[in-house]
């Protein structure tokens, strides 16, 4: 974040915008900078930067895009074709709808959200205490969520909450720019404050859907946020806001007027002073979403049961463990019309996100020190099974990946193979076309085949965690698993990518004696174990223990890395300071350096998978020819 540096006597060395333009070059790495040029080097962040910038064309330069192609998509290209219209389906019935940007306007978008979150972690730093924050909501790296929201109203006699209408509507063209123009923390160049909110607004609004919306509104919604703090301070309550959502909690004996009260018809409405604050901040209520919930009734802040514990409700786990039957034992997964009550096939990607939700809300008993849901092994060591939503994410996990794979899976020994493989791929594709092709509508190369990811949540609720024994007992136990899913399928092949080193001795050993398979030794181009499930070695350079890394050659593996070298050494051993290990390598050599890297050792491993690939087309083949 901190990376522009400022000669002490910067205004004597060139006026203040020309000077500004040399910081973003700086900060992008355009230019080199003759050495010893400034004198009493200092930092300064990317907020000092970007006040004082004062054109259109150092903006660009800041987000790091070229002047004239930002021009080009904020001024050249037809504002109905800058942004796709879509509704989506909302959870208490209706639409939603969503304006998602096209690619161009989507990639600025994502750099200025950048920028804007960058800001925003300068003007208000991370709050040690969690329950401290007021909005909970589009933020990042502060451990804030619904459920750190719903946190903050566990336990009370009383729980209002109530809407905001039309919320990124609120935020129009003029209201942006005016804020960028005039907030103390900001006080931008007119051209730049108005660059910025061209780049975020879409028919004088904020777009549901565009990358910027979210941290513009947490920005100009704080004086909202506030303001009722302060009144729910005074009268006894805690206030949070997440999004348009904002609840006020108390343990008082009666509910305080000031906040809520029930009116002539004798229906809970917002207290005057609540009222008056946010008209006065520039928003209005949804007078049809005011909702009082006592102690002794269920209690819900943002979707979330917050009587106790912070909790999904129990018609929500019955939805999820109903869909998750429906999808294992028929291939198809349903949720209920809100109205109609009937039954709606869709995506199994809807109950993935339901099951993710669950485990986010759920797992927060389980925390480590670190912040972590404990992973599956520590309740076994405990001698106890993982709680049933444990469960439920792990066979979805696997049923996606493994029996109803849409494509061929890669299961690989870790994160870093997974890059490895993939950036290969696409170096090679010409040369393995049954694994990437060039698309030439998308500019790009499109993958043939699907890689298992060992997400932090994949690896707390399942028994993959990366290498060789998780992988071992993955092999050994593959048909019980299977035959436990009545959907599963064979129709794509799960290949398993080894090290062929000592540590897989055992892999190979289990082979022969639970499998029959004499020859598993780690010299054959692959083996078939059971149903869709294969193994492919990786092959022997000069006939010793060969790590994937030695895939890759000599040039490849001296690069530094700020004058550190790579050492991928034995698994589990410390790397020394003056070295750097496989995520670094993986990431900030492979993948950032692809163009660059030679990928010719892997074509043997690649052409591998293509064999197993094909053995399986000939086995299916032959079971329908059969049938």
């Amino acid at each position: 974040m901190f990376i522009v540096m400022v000669g002490r006597n910067a205004g004597q060395i060139c006026s203040s915008s020309s000077f500004a333009v040399l910081r973003i070059m700086v900060i992008l790495a355009c230019v080199r900078v003759p050495e010893g040029y400034f004198e009493g080097v200092e930092l300064v962040n990317k907020l000092e930067t970007l006040q004082a910038i004062k054109s259109r064309s150092e903006l660009a330069l800041l987000l790091g895009v070229k002047p004239k192609h930002l021009s080009f998509t904020l001024y050249k290209i037809p504002e109905n074709s800058r942004y796709t219209e879509f509704t989506i389906p909302k959870a208490s019935g209706g639409t939603r709808n969503i304006h998602a940007p096209n690619s161009h306007l989507k990639a600025i978008q994502s750099r200025t959200s950048g920028l804007l979150y960058e800001c925003h972690h300068i003007i208000h730093p991370k709050n040690d205490v969690t329950n401290r924050e007021l909005s909970h909501a589009f933020q990042k790296n502060r451990g804030l969520s619904i459920a750190s929201n719903g946190s903050k109203h566990r336990n009370k006699r009383f729980v209002f909450n109530m809407d905001l209408k039309d919320f990124f509507g609120s935020f129009n063209f003029g209201r942006v720019r005016g804020f960028l123009l005039s907030n103390k923390q900001f006080g931008l160049h007119s051209e730049v404050a108005t660059t910025l909110a061209q780049i975020c607004c879409h028919e004088n609004k904020l777009p549901q859907g565009a990358p910027t919306s979210p941290i513009v509104t947490e920005f100009i919604t704080r004086i909202l946020d506030v303001r009722l703090s302060k009144i729910a301070k005074r009268n006894g309550c805690t206030y949070s806001r997440y999004a348009d959502d904002l609840t006020f909690s108390t343990n008082k004996r009666d509910f305080p007027v000031e906040v809520a009260f029930l009116n002539g018809n004798g229906q809970w409405t917002a207290g005057n002073p609540i009222v008056n604050k946010i008209h006065t901040s520039g928003f209005e209520i949804n007078l049809n979403k005011y909702r009082m919930q006592f102690a002794d009734s269920r209690q819900e802040a943002t979707g979330l049961v917050v009587n106790e514990k912070v909790n999904v409700s129990k018609n929500y786990t019955k939805q999820v463990r109903y869909m998750a039957h429906s999808l294992f034992q028929k291939g198809e997964c349903f949720v209920q019309e809100p109205k109609t009550k009937l039954p709606i096939k869709v995506s199994s990607h809807v109950l993935g996100g339901k099951l993710a939700h669950q485990f986010h809300i759920k797992s927060q008993e389980y925390l480590d020190t670190k912040g972590k849901p404990f992973p599956v092994a520590r309740f076994e060591k405990g001698g106890k099974r993982a709680p049933a939503y444990y469960r439920k994410y792990a066979d979805f996990i696997y049923f996606q990946n493994f029996f109803q794979n849409r494509m061929p899976t890669i299961l690989c020994e870790g994160v870093t193979d997974n890059i490895y493989i993939k950036c290969a791929i696409k170096s090679l594709h010409s040369k393995v076309p049954s694994l990437g092709y060039a698309s030439i509508t998308k500019a790009k190369i499109e993958l043939l085949c699907g890689f298992y990811n060992y997400s932090p949540t994949a690896q707390a609720v399942t028994k993959l965690t990366g290498g060789a024994n998780p992988l071992k007992t993955f092999i050994e136990t593959y048909g019980i698993t299977f035959a436990r899913f009545t959907a599963a399928s064979i129709e794509r092949p799960v290949i398993v990518v080894v090290d062929n080193d000592a540590a897989n001795n055992g892999l190979w050993k289990m082979l022969q004696e639970k499998f029959g398979l004499a020859g598993a030794d780690g010299s054959h181009d692959f083996y078939h174990v059971t149903k869709n499930l294969y193994v492919v070695p990786i092959p022997k350079v000069g006939g010793a223990d060969t790590f994937i890394e030695h895939l890759f050659d000599a040039k490849t593996l001296g690069v530094k890395l700020n004058g550190k070298t790579f050492d991928f050494g034995q698994k589990g051993k410390k790397i020394a300071q003056n070295k750097y290990g496989k995520m670094a390598f993986a990431k900030d050599v492979i993948r950032k350096q692809r163009a660059s890297i030679d990928f010719s050792g892997f074509l043997p491993l690649l052409m591998n998978v293509e064999r197993a690939m094909l053995d399986h087309k000939k086995m299916l083949s032959a079971q329908n020819a059969k049938a």
